[in-house]
């Protein structure tokens, strides 16, 4: 007999278009908690996030977790470690912790799919008070500037 898998989810969750807790930031991006953490057991989180030009976070690394990201609308310039990938709409990355990363955006705005694993980061997107600003208490740990494209 095989053990079957089972989910984190211990309910379904539908977050339709703009149903999660939206923050906006900077000049226009936005971030929309698409599950928390506490909805996965704490395993995996997902945000929405439309980041503008001039609002791109500082070269970064994920000391607790992994994170991918989808592009679903625009363009962006992205840097992980060494290397600066031009990355289109439809594209995928995953980026396994301890892996300094950043990007910029091409054009006006892009649109990003991002999903943490194991969940907690998602805060850093979607804050829950002030004291969800600094970095270091979800492990992320600022590298440098923010990329310019």
């Amino acid at each position: 007999m095989t053990k079957g898998v089972q989910m984190s989810l211990s309910n379904p969750v539908l977050t339709g278009p703009g149903g999660g807790r939206t923050v906006e930031s900077g000049h226009g991006s936005s971030a929309e908690l698409k599950i928390a953490g506490e909805q996965s057991g704490g395993e995996w989180a997902v945000v929405e996030w439309r980041i503008r030009a001039g609002d791109e976070p500082q070269i970064h690394t994920h000391t607790r977790e992994d994170e991918t990201i989808y592009v679903l609308d625009g363009a962006i310039t992205a840097f992980v470690a060494d290397e600066r990938i031009d990355v289109e709409a439809g594209s995928y990355a995953a980026l396994p912790k301890n892996v300094p990363h950043g990007l910029s955006v091409r054009g006006e705005e892009a649109r990003l799919l991002v999903t943490l694993e194991p969940a907690g980061a998602e805060y850093l997107f979607v804050p829950r008070d002030e004291n969800d600003a600094d970095p270091s208490r979800f492990g992320v740990v600022l590298n440098g500037a923010a990329p310019t494209g």
